[in-house]
């Protein structure tokens, strides 16, 4: 099964409202494996407007809160369609590559030779 480990890169805060540096926009990674294969991803979105209610304030968020609130942006079909592009990476990577072989119908000193 493959692990998705979500990783926040980048955030951009900015005054929304009566609120001060509300998180607007986050930059991700996403970093996949499965048996020793991985996949990479990088992302983007805005996030939801924020609830003045819960707010936190941007120096006591943690990397966990602002994951989820990405991944809340994104939806189940967001976070579905970054999740595939990393384990198709991986995915392809299970596919044997297909190899160069000698020329059946050439002797191979002749192959060296050229």
């Amino acid at each position: 099964m493959t692990q998705f480990d979500w990783k926040i890169t980048q955030i951009e805060a900015q005054k929304v409202d009566d609120l001060d540096d509300v998180v607007v926009t986050v930059c991700f990674d996403i970093n996949a494996s499965e048996d020793g294969l991985k996949g990479f991803v990088q992302g983007d979105t805005k996030l939801l407007p924020p609830n003045a209610q819960s707010f936190v304030e941007l120096a006591n968020i943690t990397e966990a809160q602002v994951i989820a609130w990405t991944k809340d942006a994104l939806g189940t079909d967001g976070v579905a369609r970054f999740e595939n592009m990393a384990q198709t990476q991986i995915d392809n990577q299970k596919v044997e590559q297909p190899k160069v072989v000698a020329l059946p119908w050439k002797p191979v000193e002749e192959e060296v030779a050229e």
